[in-house]
């Protein structure tokens, strides 16, 4: 899972493509094919390119979720912050180019074992918000990469949505269990 590490020690990893009536966690995105071999080279959502050497079966999912496809991972390397993931079976571009975009899943019963302070972003999602005074915020609708890191769209009790950082400095204490988080929001963030 991609690691993001806001300022402080809590971390959260990436499952972009996870949605909550699936039992998988996407692991990367195919963003194009590489090379002649039919290599596709994929934009990965977790810590280290190295966790697709780790892994075989995979289930290819098309952007609108319609389409799956199950594939075993032949070979996996590095390349720059990409990953080249060579599938069996899949043996020339061409044969790539109709995947790209397609997220590449596991069973979320074989993701890794998280460390203290690291969170899948699925799990975020349906937390509230909530201030130093026990104020509820919102509720946070999505997770997402922004150009500066994660961030949060929360909505409002009114329905009015805003974005918050996920950054330690902001979100202070993460319970999952409790589905909240304390905050201490910068004047203004929450404001029309």
């Amino acid at each position: 899972m991609h690691s993001i590490e806001p300022p402080g020690p809590s971390r959260c990893l990436a499952t972009l493509g996870m949605t909550q009536k699936r039992d998988r966690i996407a692991i990367g995105v195919i963003r194009r094919a590489h090379g002649v071999r039919g290599e596709a080279s994929v934009e990965p959502w977790t810590d280290s390119v190295d966790r697709f050497k780790e892994i075989s079966n995979v289930t290819l999912v098309s952007p609108d979720e319609e389409h799956t496809r199950e594939v075993r991972i032949e070979s996996a390397r590095g390349h720059g912050d990409r990953a080249l993931v060579k599938f069996a079976g899949i043996g020339s571009p061409e044969e790539i180019q109709p995947l790209q975009e397609w997220t590449i899943e596991i069973p979320e019963s074989e993701a890794r074992a998280l460390e203290p302070d690291e969170y899948f972003l699925h799990d975020l999602e349906g937390l509230h918000l909530v201030d130093a005074d026990g104020r509820d915020r919102g509720e946070i609708i999505e997770v997402y990469e922004g150009g500066g890191g994660v961030l949060l769209n929360v909505r409002r009790l009114d329905g009015k949505t805003y974005e918050v950082p996920f950054a330690k400095s902001i979100c202070t204490e993460i319970d999952l269990a409790a589905k909240k988080i304390v905050v201490d929001l910068p004047e203004g963030i929450d404001e029309d």
